[in-house]
């Protein structure tokens, strides 16, 4: 069962500081965790190259390569990874933006435990449910995710936005993991319009009578 938890996001950008930077090591091919933040429910934000609660897991994911691994335990129920970065700006009218990443969901009980994955504004007036959609058998078998975020980044393009995963417990039984890997932000261009029928036709119309006109001159030329 996937469950959004504004109040845990709005304690990660209160505690966070801001990065005029794009998203880092969204693949983790650093080996390490640069550019991320953790946050524990019983600590607050700590350092996730640090803390137990998480690591990189290699030769693993989908293009078996750095993975990382976030995990909850009994003390600290709710861990979420986590980075503030300036989300690039759309170019222009008819430009879309969408994110896609690949996670893979391993609770002890899925009808119980909850996890999610959100972006937001770092106010949390505007926040995008990235699993909306998503089955929790396609979480727990490992499945890429792709969502279209055009209508946020119109917002919020060029300003700090917050990337939030957060792996909840709820049954009393840990570990739960989750596994994140492959996060990209792309920008797609306007698509080329194409004539309407009608206009091809009054197009092709045109071009006919223009022909039939030079041919009867050539007639009467020839007369």
């Amino acid at each position: 069962m996937k469950k959004t938890l504004t109040a845990i996001c709005l304690s990660l950008s209160m505690a966070a500081p801001a990065f005029a930077l794009p998203l880092q090591n969204g693949d983790f091919e650093t080996g390490d965790f640069t550019g991320w933040s953790g946050d524990l429910v019983s600590t607050g934000v700590v350092d996730p190259d640090t803390d137990s609660h998480f690591s990189i897991v290699l030769n693993a994911g989908p293009s078996n390569s750095n993975v990382a691994q976030v995990q909850n335990d009994d003390i600290d129920w709710i861990a979420t990874l986590f980075q503030d970065f300036t989300l690039d700006s759309l170019p222009g009218a008819g430009w879309t933006m969408d994110i896609t990443f690949w996670i893979q969901w391993n609770p002890t009980d899925s009808t119980q435990d909850t996890l999610s994955a959100e972006l937001s504004d770092t106010g949390l007036t505007d926040t995008v449910d990235l699993l909306s959609g998503v089955s929790d058998t396609d979480l727990l078998n490992g499945t890429w995710v792709t969502q279209d975020i055009t209508g946020f980044a119109q917002t919020w393009g060029g300003q700090d936005v917050e990337l939030a995963f957060t792996l909840n417990d709820f049954d009393f039984s840990t570990p739960d993991t989750l596994l994140i890997d492959e996060i990209s932000f792309r920008q797609h261009g306007p698509t080329p319009s194409v004539p309407e029928p009608a206009t091809l036709l009054l197009l092709g119309g045109g071009m006919l009578g223009f022909g039939m006109k030079r041919f009867r001159r050539n007639l009467q030329g020839q007369s």
